[in-house]
Protein backbone atom coordinates (compact mmCIF):
# COMPACT_ATOMS: atom_id res chain seq x y z
CA UNK A 1 0.00 0.00 0.00
CA UNK A 2 1.57 3.80 -1.26
CA UNK A 3 2.05 5.86 1.83
CA UNK A 4 -0.59 8.24 1.32
CA UNK A 5 -3.19 5.42 1.37
CA UNK A 6 -1.38 4.21 4.74
CA UNK A 7 -0.99 7.91 5.82
CA UNK A 8 -5.64 8.58 5.16
CA UNK A 9 -6.21 5.43 6.76
CA UNK A 10 -4.35 6.18 9.93
CA UNK A 11 -5.48 9.29 9.97
CA UNK A 12 -9.35 8.13 9.82
CA UNK A 13 -8.34 6.30 12.72
CA UNK A 14 -6.99 8.24 15.02
CA UNK A 15 -9.61 11.12 14.24
CA UNK A 16 -12.41 8.18 14.34
CA UNK A 17 -13.84 8.80 18.06
CA UNK A 18 -15.22 5.56 18.38
CA UNK A 19 -11.88 3.99 17.75
CA UNK A 20 -10.44 6.24 19.90
CA UNK A 21 -12.63 5.57 22.77
CA UNK A 22 -12.44 1.61 22.08
CA UNK A 23 -8.62 1.87 22.58
CA UNK A 24 -8.84 4.04 25.77
CA UNK A 25 -11.24 1.46 27.30
CA UNK A 26 -9.18 -1.82 26.70
CA UNK A 27 -6.32 0.34 27.84
CA UNK A 28 -8.27 1.08 31.12
CA UNK A 29 -9.22 -2.49 31.44
CA UNK A 30 -5.73 -3.80 30.97
CA UNK A 31 -4.38 -1.51 34.05
CA UNK A 32 -7.72 -2.48 35.90
CA UNK A 33 -6.34 -5.94 35.32
CA UNK A 34 -2.49 -4.96 36.30
CA UNK A 35 -3.85 -2.90 39.40
CA UNK A 36 -6.34 -5.91 40.84
CA UNK A 37 -4.11 -8.98 40.20
CA UNK A 38 -2.49 -10.37 43.34
CA UNK A 39 1.25 -11.11 44.01
CA UNK A 40 1.48 -14.54 42.90
CA UNK A 41 -0.26 -13.83 39.47
CA UNK A 42 2.96 -12.72 37.40
CA UNK A 43 1.74 -13.97 34.75
CA UNK A 44 -1.49 -12.63 34.46
CA UNK A 45 -0.36 -9.08 34.88
CA UNK A 46 2.24 -9.79 32.57
CA UNK A 47 0.17 -10.23 29.59
CA UNK A 48 -2.08 -7.76 30.84
CA UNK A 49 0.99 -5.66 30.56
CA UNK A 50 1.92 -6.66 26.98
CA UNK A 51 -1.56 -6.58 25.98
CA UNK A 52 -1.24 -2.20 27.23
CA UNK A 53 2.11 -2.13 25.45
CA UNK A 54 0.59 -3.44 22.22
CA UNK A 55 -2.13 -0.84 22.47
CA UNK A 56 0.14 1.58 22.42
CA UNK A 57 2.64 0.56 19.88
CA UNK A 58 -1.01 0.18 17.37
CA UNK A 59 -1.16 4.31 18.00
CA UNK A 60 2.29 5.02 17.65
CA UNK A 61 2.74 3.08 13.93
CA UNK A 62 -0.64 4.95 13.11
CA UNK A 63 0.96 8.39 14.08
CA UNK A 64 3.97 7.10 12.23
CA UNK A 65 2.36 6.78 9.05
CA UNK A 66 0.71 10.09 9.11
CA UNK A 67 4.13 11.37 10.07
CA UNK A 68 5.87 9.40 6.87
CA UNK A 69 3.38 11.29 4.74
CA UNK A 70 4.23 14.81 5.97
CA UNK A 71 8.05 13.77 5.52
CA UNK A 72 7.72 12.62 1.87
CA UNK A 73 5.84 15.79 1.19
CA UNK A 74 8.29 17.73 2.64
CA UNK A 75 10.77 16.16 0.84
CA UNK A 76 9.57 16.78 -2.46
CA UNK A 77 8.67 20.34 -1.40
CA UNK A 78 12.52 20.94 -0.95
CA UNK A 79 13.50 19.49 -3.46
CA UNK A 80 11.53 20.92 -6.22
CA UNK A 81 12.39 24.54 -4.54
CA UNK A 82 15.96 23.49 -4.81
Amino acid sequence: MDYKKRAIRARNLLNNEEFQGIIKDLRENQLRLIANTSASEVEKREDAHAIYRALNEIEFLLRADVDAEKLIERKARDAHEH
